[in-house]
């Protein structure tokens, strides 16, 4: 699936989304939960192939992260922020003062587009000495679903949105930063990402009543966390711009209403 969001952003599943699609059963389904939603990659995968069809309810901690979502959820905030960044490019016409300008990019959600767009994600990626001319984000697809599907957005902890969403009729899909590869997400302002792992450790996700569908990086810990469950597929994925291979696993707590598609 070619970019949906705004800009790149660390752990989009945009890749691999059709590998995560094809494990699912849908079946009786009404809504869609990403307590880790990122960019939401597969809530708007599922918007394309079903319009209008089932609710969505998206939440991340990242709290400048969310204020983005709602900025593109509101058309005229939409219009505002736009504007904001236009003249913020107008202005910033050399690398130095492109970087000069993004100094906010923690707390402030234009300087934070700004940033990930032209800076943060992959150096040399887009042209820092460019003018960039005028900036129309409702082009987006993200902005799209956002727009016209239903979805709510929250910036809670994502156990609280499990919690609040374990029932037969959601299935909950879960993207945690991963172990041995996200470790700057592990301090104590990140309790979220710490204890998710604490969480279904303790809370047998076999349990649940929502259906649970879970995208991990394997490794000895992971392996033990859920040596028991048996609807487990893995998968290679590559990371281009490190060139480093590694492997996923997709875990759920049910069974696909169709064949699994086995991967290498």
């Amino acid at each position: 699936m070619k970019n949906h969001f705004i800009f790149g952003y660390e752990g989009n599943k945009r890749e691999e989304v059709d590998k995560i699609y094809n494990s699912l059963n849908l079946d009786k389904i009404t809504t869609i939960v990403e307590p880790f939603c990122g960019t939401s990659a597969l809530s708007y995968y599922i918007s394309t192939l079903h319009p209008k069809k089932y609710k969505y309810i998206l939440n991340d901690n990242n709290k400048i992260l969310i204020e983005l979502y709602n900025i593109l959820q509101d058309k005229e905030k939409l219009k505002i922020f736009e504007e904001k960044i236009n003249e913020k490019a107008k202005n910033c016409d050399t690398k130095t003062k492109y970087l000069n300008e993004i100094k906010n990019w923690k707390t402030d959600v234009a300087d934070f587009y700004i940033c990930h767009k032209i800076y943060k994600i992959r150096h040399g990626l887009y042209r820092l000495d460019y003018v960039y001319k005028y900036l129309d984000l409702s082009m987006c697809p993200i902005v799209k679903f956002l727009q016209e599907e239903d979805v709510t957005i929250f910036n809670l902890d994502a156990i609280e949105i499990i919690k609040n969403n374990d029932n037969k009729k959601s299935l909950i899909f879960i993207d945690p930063p991963y172990l041995l590869s996200c470790n700057e997400y592990y301090d104590t302002l990140q309790t979220t990402h710490q204890n998710i792992y604490e969480y279904m450790h303790y809370n047998d996700i076999k349990k649940y009543k929502c259906r649970f569908v879970c995208v991990i990086e394997k490794n000895w810990i992971i392996n033990l966390l859920f040596e028991k469950i048996k609807n487990k597929i893995e998968y290679t994925k590559l990371y281009q711009w490190k060139k480093r291979v590694t492997k996923h696993l997709i875990i759920r707590n049910f069974e696909n209403n169709k064949p699994d598609i086995v991967y290498s």
